[in-house]
């Protein structure tokens, strides 16, 4: 008896491929789910490694916090032996690219200044001037001008380069006991050079004078640069100042004995050419002295465009002289410079990309409990998180009171918001590591009124 296939199959009761097919589409759905499955054991071990591996890049935050509370608690040294009783003939070397309407008011402050005006002279390094600044240059006495119209355009420190060339030529240059470095677009205040002067006459050969923000208030972005170097004065320089440690130079406002630049030149090769003449020398053996009494002040960027640019830049000359010193700094072989000197200098090369590193992990660690596990487990990071925004608050206020900056004029809008100029600063940090900065971009100058000194 013949049978029909077709309405077998049309009534389930053909061979059960239908079925199997089903049951294995049950068993693989089961199988993933249970793949996918993460049990609170497998959740509290992905938060355990993730703080561990978290851990390590914080040391070196904790490290940057130990020595900026050493700092604030060790008493400041009281008058220093001077170790050279004679002034120092000072060699003023200013940086410009068309800066005419920022530059005479630097030298205004510097006809201004209380020092002996027999032991000052300024050398212009014009660095392709299209416009007045050359002139105005030649308007003061004390202003010698060399022009510049070729060579290597890739910032300050190729200026540098060729200028210290001219300037030992002079009979100016040849005299002087020191050559201080100031951008075109600063102001100093009266005393700054007599404070530079007796820490160079106490034996440093290096100083940094207290580079604190010009026009403060314009906009919110130059208030965050205010707060920004207002934190660095006392957190970063002052610190290791007051602990015998060394302070970076922060390109401007800064001082190196003559007889250093005569023996071995300006020869940097970073887009960051202070920091790395900085560890340059820590290498050396040298420390860079800080001058928190010489207080300069330094036109800062207002607008966003430019604020992402200049960050980037000094993000990208920081991995370059890390990729350049690292392994010296690393190295255990017998130097000139102290171990913790080293190690302290690394421990600030390493705080950027240290920085960034620990916040992706925080925020993967973050994740992980908000979404398996109960809230309870997350009150602990969100306290500490907090505890964290309340410290920096009060830092920013500290260093702004202390430094003599109006809390009222910089206002609660951008205190509040401060830490996203911090987060501005990590992002650019992330971004250069992968896309570095290339060249150097100028930064347009107004001028900053002679008052604010």
């Amino acid at each position: 008896m013949g049978i029909n296939r077709s309405c077998l199959h049309e009534s389930g009761h053909a061979p059960g491929s239908a079925r199997i097919s089903a049951i294995r589409g049950i068993a693989i759905s089961g199988l993933n789910r249970k793949k996918f499955y993460m049990s609170l054991d497998d959740v509290f071990n992905i938060t355990l490694v993730l703080t561990i591996v978290q851990m390590i890049p914080m040391l070196v935050m904790v490290w940057i916090g130990i020595i900026a509370a050493g700092g604030l608690l060790k008493k400041k040294h009281s008058n220093p032996v001077l170790l050279r009783q004679r002034c120092t003939d000072f060699g003023i070397i200013v940086c410009a690219h068309n800066e005419e309407n920022a530059i005479g008011n630097l030298f205004q402050s510097i006809a201004a200044l209380d020092y002996d005006q027999k032991k000052i002279h300024v050398f212009l390094l014009a660095d392709r001037c299209t416009d007045d600044t050359v002139c105005v240059g030649k308007k003061y006495p004390f202003v010698t001008v060399f022009k510049r119209q070729d060579g290597e355009n890739r910032g300050k420190g190729a200026v540098l380069h060729w200028g210290l060339g001219q300037i030992l030529k002079t009979e100016a240059g040849k005299n002087a006991d020191a050559f201080a470095v100031i951008d075109a677009d600063n102001v100093l205040k009266a005393d700054f050079l007599s404070k530079m002067d007796r820490k160079l006459r106490e034996g440093n050969p290096i100083v940094q004078g207290n580079r604190l923000g010009g026009q403060p208030y314009r906009s919110i972005v130059t208030k965050w640069y205010t707060m920004y170097w207002a934190c660095y004065t006392v957190f970063f320089s002052y610190a290791r100042e007051k602990l015998g440690l060394s302070a970076f130079l922060t390109g401007t406002g800064f001082a190196v004995d003559a007889d250093i630049l005569r023996r071995e030149g300006w020869n940097t090769g970073t887009i960051t050419e202070d920091v790395e003449f900085s560890i340059y020398n820590i290498l050396k053996g040298r420390r860079v002295a800080f001058c928190v009494d010489a207080v300069l002040y330094d036109e800062q960027p207002y607008q966003f465009r430019v604020m992402f640019n200049q960050i980037g830049r000094w993000c990208t000359g920081g991995y370059q002289v890390l990729r350049k010193y690292g392994k010296s700094l690393l190295s255990c072989k017998k130097s000139e410079a102290r171990p913790i000197q080293k190690f302290d200098t690394l421990m600030l090369l390493l705080m950027g990309p240290c920085s960034w590193i620990v916040e992706i992990l925080s925020v993967l660690n973050r994740t992980v409990m908000i979404f398996k596990l109960s809230l309870y487990f997350f009150v602990p990071f969100a306290f500490a998180g907090l505890l964290g925004m309340i410290g920096v608050y009060v830092g920013v206020l500290g260093t702004l009171r202390y430094n003599c900056i109006s809390r009222r004029k910089i206002g609660i809008p951008a205190i509040v918001t401060f830490p996203v100029f911090m987060w501005v600063y990590m992002l650019c940090s992330i971004k250069t590591c992968f896309f570095p900065t290339r060249k150097w971009t100028k930064i347009e100058h107004k001028s900053i009124n002679t008052e604010q000194t």
